[in-house]
């Protein structure tokens, strides 16, 4: 996630704040298309993204191979553990391919288990900050988060398949948003 203030958006040549505008613009409508896809088909969308996210683990797997044919000088033990990891990417990403409800259950395991590490660490940010500002909302996120979790990791393979494509469909949606509240700042830092 980009932060720009208005300095920042001043300081762009004209030109490229323009092209990034229309860039910008046309990430914002994508996102937004396929956050609402998302919402609408959440069955189909997390076909695909189990799909996807198998084969960029096969990709992973095949380039790690690769890299073991063509870089030859590593020491032994060094090319052993990229061998058993590009087997291991490759198995991972073949099983969400075959199975997609599988590997959204694992995405969905995986997800629980980050929002409650995310959740810990802020309670636990928020409890050492309580002084400053936003030390209140550091916390209370943190236990949004931590319930997140809990919600997600009681939830059987269908129901975290949709939670996991409703998610990903809000999160592309207020991603879309941002990006067009900073394409308007931008028209207003060309004024």
């Amino acid at each position: 996630m980009f932060m720009f203030s208005h300095y920042t958006l001043n300081a762009f040549n004209p030109r490229v704040l323009i092209r990034y505008k229309r860039h910008a613009g046309l990430m914002a409508a994508l996102l937004f298309i396929c956050g609402a896809c998302c919402l609408a088909w959440p069955l189909v969308a997390g076909w695909y993204l189990a799909t996807v996210t198998g084969m960029l683990l096969m990709i992973c797997g095949f380039y790690s191979l690769y890299s073991l044919i063509v870089f030859r000088q590593q020491h032994w033990k060094s090319r052993l553990v990229a061998l058993i990891f590009a087997i291991a990417w490759i198995v991972l990403g073949l099983s969400f391919v075959v199975n997609p409800l599988n590997g959204m259950s694992s995405l969905a395991l995986l997800f629980g288990f980050l929002f409650v590490l995310g959740g810990i660490s802020r309670i636990v940010n928020g409890c050492q900050t309580r002084k400053q500002s936003g030390a209140g909302w550091n916390i209370f996120i943190g236990l949004l988060d931590l319930l997140i979790a809990c919600l997600w990791l009681a939830m059987n393979p269908q129901q975290s398949w949709i939670f996991i494509t409703a998610f990903i469909g809000v999160e592309m949606i207020f991603s879309a948003i941002g990006l067009l509240v900073l394409c308007n700042k931008m028209k207003h830092a060309q004024a």
